[in-house]
């Protein structure tokens, strides 16, 4: 055999190691990054965070004491805020704030508006405010305009 035979069967080779290590080692996937967790805490009162109370289908929204619970925590994407143990995204239809099962659809888009710590929340699908009035236990309500609607601060948990 000469040279230029024995360059194949080496190149051969090597190509057969590749391929075996990549069935040893799998193969490259992408990473996908950790999800960020978050607080949304009203900045009308003394340590109260938006909170879903399951009951049925959907979900009643009420200011908790914050306190990192599942039902207080929240990840943020696109203008979705969905809690991750419930499966529940905020939700509303303009008269009534809630949430209910995560779907993408219009009624889970919220824009926050504000370059500061305290932010507005707009619901996209009605142009109206997310508000609560600070008191624990409150429900959490849409306000027609951002002058009385409450500013929320959204904390990484």
């Amino acid at each position: 055999m000469g040279l230029k035979g024995k360059r194949i069967r080496l190149v051969g080779v090597g190509a057969a190691v590749a391929f075996g290590s990549t069935l040893l080692a799998g193969t490259a996937t992408t990473a996908q990054a950790a999800p960020v967790y978050y607080q949304v805490i009203n900045a009308n009162g003394i340590n109260s965070c938006l909170q879903v109370n399951i009951s049925g289908g959907k979900g009643n929204l009420v200011l908790g004491n914050c306190d990192r619970s599942a039902k207080q925590v929240w990840t943020i994407s696109g203008g979705i805020f969905r809690n991750p143990v419930s499966g529940h995204c905020l939700d509303g239809n303009g008269a009534d704030v809630y949430t209910f099962p995560c779907n993408g659809g219009a009624y889970q888009k919220w824009t926050t508006i504000s370059s500061t710590s305290k932010k507005s929340i707009r619901h996209d699908w009605s142009g109206k405010f997310l508000d609560g009035n600070g008191a624990l236990g409150a429900n959490v309500v849409f306000q027609p305009s951002i002058e009385t609607a409450s500013r929320w601060v959204i904390d990484q948990v």
